[in-house]
Order: C-alpha cells, then structure tokens, then sequence
C-alpha cells in the first residue's frame, strides 16, 4: 500500500475511486500500471526518478505508439557522462550505414553506442565497416521481426501494456539472444578448434 500511495503521489498512477475518507479503491487500469511499473523498475532497471518520463508518454494520447516507444527506449540506455566527438561521428556513420534514417540525431542510443565503440577501439579489438556490415545486416532484420510483432495500442489501457512488451522485449530476450549467442560460439569453436565432442555429447 505505501508503494501505491508513493505512485499516486508522484503521477506515477491515477488516484483510486473513494471508498471513504482513509480507503480508495482500485481498479483493473490500477492493476495494468502498477504490473507496468514492477517491470520498468525490476526488468529494465530503470530509476524512479526516470519513470515519470515514461508514464507522461503513455498517457499522452496525442503521442503516436512510436512516440511513446521512443520514451521507453531512451530510459533504457544507460548514456556515459561525456561523449568523444569523434566517437560519436563513428556511431553516426555507422547507423547510416545500417540504413537506419528514421533514428533521431539526438537519440541517447547512439551516444551510448559511440562510447561502447570508444572501448573496442581503445582495446584495439578489430572494427571497420566491411566487418560490422555483417552485424548490421542481422540486427536489421532480428529488429523489423521484433517490432513487427508488438501489439498496436489503440485504446489507452493497451499502451502500458505495449510499452511493457517492449521493455521485456528489450531487457529479457535481449539476455536470451546473448546467453544463445555464448552457446553457438562454445559449438562453433568446437567444430572449428576441438576434435573431439565434449563427453556426454553426440556429434551429428
């Protein structure tokens, strides 16, 4: 109860109905938010202090499914304090490289992509655009199919849960594609370095 009140008392949830002057009732709207809220916090680990964000988004009607979308996404990223101008024209070229035209200029996905190619540089791990062209081309297509299957929001109580597919979308199967991907190379390098399979294991 001291969560709910805290919401309401932040615009993060609508008021109950008054039951009385100390009770308030709450609705199946209440509970679609409030499911909305546990997974903003607990899945994509966003701060309080960012939710309102958010919230202001979905219940601003006179915003497209994108629009709304687009607030979710930037309280994801998590942006470094200072980004290298250079790094940023990097990450610039590399999404037009992708073909990505309609992502904002200002997007806070791409200043956190300039500072994760800072770091492959400064490792002097391998990076050019004939090898992240690859990349690229995978990551287009895995994210037209994602965004191709989220719900459309044509009523106001879909939207919390359109926004909260995406962020279980984003976080959690984002984990599940790493945890895949960790599997396919410990396979591939087998097939490529190791002779023999791994005990217990039945080669094709």
């Amino acid at each position: 109860m001291a969560t709910i009140k805290y919401y309401v008392r932040e615009g993060l949830l609508p008021p109950g109905n008054k039951m009385g002057e100390r009770r308030a009732e709450y609705g199946d709207r209440h509970v679609a938010r409030l499911r909305l809220l546990r997974v903003l916090r607990e899945v994509g680990d966003i701060p309080v202090s960012d939710l309102k964000q958010v919230v202001d988004a979905i219940d601003n009607e006179s915003l497209s499914t994108h629009e709304m979308n687009g607030a979710a996404y930037d309280a994801l990223v998590r942006t470094p304090g200072a980004v290298n101008a250079e790094m940023r024209a990097l990450a610039t070229q590399v999404v037009q490289e992708a073909g990505w035209t309609r992502v904002r200029p200002e997007s806070p996905a791409i200043d956190h992509l300039a500072g994760l190619l800072g770091v492959v540089l400064d490792l002097s791990a391998m990076f050019d655009m004939n090898h992240a062209a690859t990349y690229l081309g995978l990551i287009d297509a895995l994210a037209a199919y994602e965004v191709g299957r989220l719900n459309t929001a044509e009523r106001i109580e879909d939207r919390d849960a359109v926004v909260q597919q995406m962020v279980i979308g984003q976080v959690v199967f984002g984990q599940l594609l790493l945890s895949l991907r960790r599997i396919a190379h410990e396979h591939h390098s087998a097939l490529r370095f190791f002779d023999e399979p791994p005990a217990g294991t039945h080669p094709d």
